[in-house]
């Protein structure tokens, strides 16, 4: 079993920060920071610049890197239909802190699963708000405060959260 290394970002501008809000098949609203898998011979900073850039169209430049998650599904290794995401069954979220890198957009050009809008929020409000990775869950403020890396764990899931 591969592990998917993914970027994501806490992008932190005038003390709100973007993240994107999802719809899942049933209907339910969560939320996911921009960013997204890394592709072969691609750091994992270079990573979250380019995928921040498709799914937002904002360029930004890391600053940090904030904290480290995991992720492993049974589900995915069971169900049959799940065979061309094998590499989705153990999943490590780098998470960076970035700035706006430029003032402006561009248009998105690649937006995440289940994406509908990318919105800015307060910290607090961010705080509030359902994520996954479940892991950041009421810990979005603390994350862009905190000055030192964290480990926030491995979560097992056995059934899809979309």
């Amino acid at each position: 079993m591969a592990i998917r290394n993914s970027s994501k970002a806490l992008l932190v501008s005038n003390g709100r920060i973007l993240v994107n809000r999802c719809v899942a098949r049933t209907g339910e609203v969560y939320y996911d920071l921009p960013g997204g898998g890394q592709h072969d011979f691609e750091t994992m900073e270079e990573a979250v610049v380019r995928e921040v850039l498709e799914e937002t169209g904002y360029h930004v430049r890391v600053v940090r890197f904030a904290a480290l998650a995991e992720e492993i599904s049974d589900y995915i290794l069971e169900d049959p239909g799940m065979e061309g995401y094998r590499e989705y069954a153990h999943r490590a979220i780098h998470i960076f802190l970035v700035a706006l890198a430029e003032e402006g957009k561009e248009m998105p050009t690649e937006t995440d699963y289940q994406q509908q809008e990318s919105v800015w929020l307060s910290l607090e409000e961010a705080d509030e708000l359902m994520f996954f990775p479940v892991q950041i869950n009421g810990k979005i403020s603390g994350l862009v405060r905190n000055e030192v890396p964290q480990y926030l764990g491995c979560r097992r899931w056995d059934s899809p959260v979309w």
